[in-house]
């Protein structure tokens, strides 16, 4: 469904609701400042635009990773992950691969160290984690080589 422009009357009758899904606030005519609402806005736009199979620091383990729940289509398969929390303790002082690929029609995560690369079958890169000193020390995003490759 194409999104569609909204009247004025429609905008009026949104001022200070927030949008169900990003979670934006619509503010009234001539706000002030305006600066600190539009930082908001654009940061929750693009945390909900962009948070399917983000990969992010889980609070349960300081080795621990969360990875958001998203739906994705590898090799003409669509897959509906639920998210699930990974431990990476075991590869201390490297640097992880974290993907996701298609399990006989189930979503499956893989990772692996860095210096063995990525897997030759079909998958979506979703980030490098390295772990130096016992705890995650960087998340690098990896997920818009794919949505981007031609």
């Amino acid at each position: 469904m194409p999104i569609q422009e909204l009247t004025s009357d429609q905008i009026d009758s949104l001022v200070g609701t927030r949008h169900p899904s990003t979670g934006i606030e619509y503010p009234p005519n001539g706000l002030q400042p305006y600066y600190y609402w539009l930082l908001r806005a654009l940061h929750l736009l693009s945390e909900s635009s962009f948070g399917e199979l983000r990969v992010a620091e889980d609070d349960s383990s300081v080795t621990a990773i969360q990875i958001a729940p998203g739906r994705v289509t590898i090799s003409g398969v669509v897959l509906v992950f639920p998210g699930q929390i990974n431990d990476l303790s075991l590869f201390n002082n490297d640097t992880v691969n974290v993907w996701l690929r298609d399990n006989a029609g189930s979503p499956e995560v893989g990772v692996n160290a860095d210096a063995s690369g990525w897997p030759v079958t079909p998958h979506i890169k979703l980030a490098k984690v390295t772990l130096a000193a016992g705890v995650i020390s960087s998340i690098l995003d990896r997920r818009f080589e794919t949505v981007f490759s031609i």
